[in-house]
């Protein structure tokens, strides 16, 4: 087999795994949980224990091994490999987190931020093959991004750049988990959904939610939202409209900065398909120039939930060919 390298998705509930060949083309892969409660051996414990059935499920030797690349929540220092603490990684503290899988793997190990690699996977071999600059959100609990320009990723003078889920897009607005207020992400992402569906509820908003959580509404969810929207619901239909009016606020404002190609959209949430790319490509345009407005594309990702695990493998190969 050609020489490969292996990239690691590493989440707070999942660490997945994929062996991936020089032209981004997947040839095995493994997931399973990340067992991050017990600690930092633990999760490293499963990362090389993936790693060796990923290459197994290939058809690949250790040796067929370039490089490892690994996806990690921050705040990082993706020039060390150091992760610092990581809000769903209980424990960690300055973790040298590349040198660990450097040695325990006997490769070259990278480690950068999650939704950077994400942005890379789609650049590399998803969605965004055929552009130069392009912008990735990844939508769940939280809002990531990534920020491609003239072929590189933008990472910024401390690895903090594309941070884009804390754009202010509402003076005074929710509290955001990061200290501010009126951050993206506090309207965006999943969370920032169920709370809009909490507020129209306790405002008398008639719903099948109310039937469908039992009463308590804090058991409502993104996939409670998303099976009331397929239902009928008019109420979730609103929901997931001012959602996209959110997200699209939120992408005039970098179409604008960044005149980008394309914008991409990872995750759970673009499931939802038209209902919520629709006001969110209406409000985008409407809120940028007309030209760069026009121009950008803004699409679901092409590598589905494998853009993390593909993007850390790609971010890993050109680290190492830089350095080679």
């Amino acid at each position: 087999m050609n020489s490969v390298v292996v990239g690691i998705d590493l989440g707070g509930t999942n660490v997945k795994t994929a062996v991936v060949a020089r032209n981004g083309r997947m040839r095995g892969k493994d997931s399973r949980p990340s067992r991050a409660d017990d600690g930092l051996d633990a999760v490293v414990d499963t990362m090389v224990a993936s790693v060796e059935q990923a290459l197994e499920n290939a058809g690949a030797d250790p040796s067929d091994m370039l490089a490892v690349g690994v996806g990690a929540p921050g705040p990082m220092n993706w020039r060390t490999g150091i992760v610092f603490s990581p809000p769903n990684l209980p424990g960690w503290k300055d973790v040298p987190l590349a040198d660990i899988m450097s040695e325990l793997l006997m490769v070259p190990a990278y480690v950068d931020n999650d939704a950077n690699v994400a942005c890379w996977g789609e650049f590399w071999s998803g969605a965004g093959t055929e552009v130069d600059s392009m912008v990735c959100l990844t939508l769940g609990t939280g809002v990531g991004g990534g920020i491609v320009v003239d072929g590189r990723l933008v990472r910024g003078i401390d690895g903090t750049a594309a941070e884009i889920g804390h754009l202010n897009v509402m003076r005074d607005g929710r509290q955001c988990n990061c200290g501010a207020k009126g951050c993206l992400e506090c309207y965006a992402s999943v969370s920032g959904m169920e709370r809009t569906a909490l507020e129209g509820i306790e405002a008398g908003r008639p719903t099948i939610l109310t039937e469908m959580c039992g009463g308590d509404l804090d058991k409502i969810d993104g996939k409670m939202i998303s099976d009331a929207l397929q239902k009928g619901d008019e109420f979730a239909a609103w929901v997931m409209t001012e959602t996209g009016i959110w997200l699209g606020t939120g992408i005039g404002s970098l179409i604008n900065l960044l005149n980008p190609e394309m914008v991409v959209l990872c995750g759970g949430m673009i499931a939802a398909g038209e209902a919520l790319f629709r006001p969110v490509r209406e409000t985008a345009q409407a809120q940028s120039f007309d030209v760069p407005g026009a121009r950008a594309q803004i699409v679901p990702a092409g590598l589905g939930p494998d853009s993390g695990v593909i993007g850390a493998a790609g971010c890993a190969l050109q680290r190492f060919e830089e350095e080679n």
